[in-house]
């Protein structure tokens, strides 16, 4: 059993700054057991991500050496992008990662409601095992519609704020695609605009802790590139990169719990489940302490 600290009441409606204190809160009381859940499950796939990163890299900086069969910087690599495997399933396990960490964070927001603080391993694998295959499919086929929308002045943008929802809502409400898709957008009408300021904020906030924590991994793949001695194997490079990987990945962490909360946040604001919660549990206080006042 994981044991977690205080205990945050995610059916709550918050503001902006009370949803971005917490994300952070939230990861700071529980960082121990969440970070356990996500070594045990998201490890394995963001290494495969970070080794075939490093292997097109290495073959990239052959490329840019001389030993490519293309004329010109730019020709070597966008055909190395189009014709490396090891590209290919480096996007393939990047993509992957992104899905199996939102299902694990959002499996423990779940089992810690659930459980009154207590998550339990086991508990968080039943909620990833179960809905695993239908996230990921769920997963590349609005990454597709999302990406393929962008074309359509702007589109993608709006689906990609509404349907950023989308795991935690088919994980906390156990509901199919369609009525998933349904209950984003049932969520996000009027709260479009709050959504993506929030979310924007939260990323920028992503991106410069991961940039921080990346420029000691960046400066040995710079050395790398300029054949400094001792920094020019391709294994280094390799290694490097899985380490890379698993970072930048880990660190999506942030943007996927905040996105927990403002579901939790628009669910209080449209239907009110938290408040009908408490007014309920006060009823049943009231009923059991009548019931035990007994005669006189």
């Amino acid at each position: 059993m994981l044991q977690t600290k205080q205990k945050i009441n995610l059916r709550e409606e918050r503001n902006f700054g009370d949803k971005l204190n917490a994300t952070f809160y939230f990861i700071k009381t529980n960082f121990r057991p969440l970070l356990r859940v996500l070594l045990l499950y998201v490890t394995p796939v963001a290494l495969a991500a970070g080794i075939f990163s490093g292997l097109f890299q290495a073959r990239t900086f052959q490329r840019m050496t001389g030993e490519g069969a293309y004329s010109t910087f730019v020709g070597n690599i966008f055909m190395n992008q189009v014709t490396s495997l090891n590209y290919i399933l480096s996007m393939f396990f990047t993509l992957l990662s992104i899905f199996i960490l939102s299902l694990t964070v959002y499996s423990f927001m779940v089992v810690y409601q659930d459980e009154e603080g207590e998550v339990q391993t086991a508990a968080v694998w039943e909620h990833i095992k179960g809905n695993l295959v239908p996230v990921v499919y769920s997963g590349v086929v609005i990454s597709v519609v999302t990406f393929l929308s962008i074309f359509l002045f702007g589109l993608g943008i709006y689906l990609g704020i509404v349907l950023s929802l989308f795991i935690m809502v088919m994980v906390r409400e156990e509901s199919g695609f369609i009525e998933t898709v349904e209950r984003c957008f049932y969520l996000i009408k009027g709260n479009w605009w709050a959504t993506f300021g929030f979310l924007l904020v939260v990323g920028i906030i992503q991106g410069l802790i991961g940039f921080l924590a990346a420029l000691p991994l960046g400066a040995v793949t710079i050395l790398h590139a300029f054949e400094v001695p001792g920094m020019d194997s391709d294994i280094l490079l390799v290694v490097v990169n899985a380490l890379a990987s698993v970072l930048s990945i880990f660190l999506y962490c942030i943007y996927a719990v905040a996105i927990g909360f403002q579901y939790y946040n628009l669910v209080e604001q449209k239907d009110g489940i938290g408040l009908i919660e408490q007014v309920n549990l006060i009823g049943r206080t009231d009923t059991n302490l009548t019931a035990n006042e007994g005669e006189f």
